[in-house]
């Protein structure tokens, strides 16, 4: 039995549109061709497909069942050859991205110099801010966020779990000895993020034992992150911050994570880092590509992950 394409076009379109006749005149055809193409259908397939009568037509039973068989393959058909058409074409054109100040500015715009040689027709139009915004309506292509994993009625991929740790430089901790409890933070500088929910809390917790949350200060406060962390890199005080913001600075022995054995979080809920973008059958090719490279440069696990992170958040979800 051989079934082409057209012929499923012309036998759903009928039944979309209702009668022969606005079939032709879309198609540029008349409605004897069309008819006869149905016909010529229903001869191969066995069956009778419709019930003609002089202003409409109508599915029968099997004619129902095939039409939903032809709709699913032609559909099929149609994401393949757009997938294609995609792999052959070079990613190009104007991708809008929203990403949180900080994140953007340590793992965003450094590798767009390595995203434009690969995709030289590609444009990018980055918007950094910290604020919450609705792609649907701030027209954004694709957005870095970092928060509590929600359902945003977006696509999601997962870039990370972000871990936090407090830390400080090898000069601060030569002048106070580090301390080995969340108690003992009091007794220090803490460098503390002041964001529009207030100055900054931290949450610890262990194995078998009760979440403690405490918040602290210190002669700075700041709601920039980069902020905090040159002032800790310079020797003022203890930062706390997540691994993709100081994870570098503790590879390179510039800073210290302290209590170790502790999980630490501003926000009791589980956060992750993840890229979002429109739910679509069709994901424009040059939004897929940019996905993509991220995903791949950030690696897994990410960069920014450090040595002597023993306590990982995924440990706690599963309590």
């Amino acid at each position: 039995m051989t079934v082409n394409t057209k012929a499923m076009q012309l036998y759903v379109a009928t039944l979309e549109l209702g009668n022969f006749s606005e079939v032709a005149r879309r198609e540029g055809v008349s409605p004897s061709s069309v008819s006869r193409i149905v016909q010529q259908l229903e001869t191969e397939l066995g069956t009778q497909l419709l019930y003609r009568n002089t202003r409409a037509v109508e599915a029968t039973e099997a004619g129902k069942l095939y039409a939903q068989a032809f709709r699913q393959m032609l559909a099929t058909l149609d994401e393949t050859q757009q997938r294609l058409l995609e792999r052959e074409a070079e990613p190009g054109g104007l991708v809008r991205i929203n990403a949180p100040v900080a994140f953007g500015n340590k793992h965003i715009v450094p590798w767009l110099p390595a995203l434009y040689r690969r995709y030289p027709a590609l444009q990018v139009e980055l918007v950094q801010t910290d604020d919450f915004i609705n792609p649907m309506t701030d027209a954004a292509d694709l957005l870095f966020r970092i928060g509590p994993l929600q359902d945003s009625g977006l696509h999601m991929r997962l870039i990370d779990r972000p871990q936090y740790s407090f830390a400080a430089s090898t000069d601060y901790l030569s002048r106070y000895a580090a301390p080995q409890t969340p108690e003992q933070l009091y007794n220090h500088n803490c460098l503390v993020y002041k964001g529009k929910m207030g100055l900054q809390k931290a949450y610890f917790s262990r194995p078998g034992q009760p979440v403690e949350m405490h918040s602290f200060s210190g002669s700075l406060r700041s709601n920039n992150a980069d902020t905090l962390v040159q002032a800790a890199l310079d020797g003022l005080g203890i930062v706390m911050m997540p691994d993709w913001q100081i994870g570098s600075y503790i590879n390179q022995g510039h800073l210290i994570p302290l209590l170790t054995d502790h999980h630490i979080a501003p926000l009791q809920q589980q956060q992750v880092i993840a890229m979002l973008y429109p739910k679509t059958r069709y994901l424009p090719a040059a939004i897929r590509a940019v996905i993509d490279f991220f995903a791949e440069k950030y690696g897994e696990p990410p960069y920014w992950k450090f040595a002597g992170q023993t306590l990982m958040s995924g440990d706690l979800a599963s309590r």
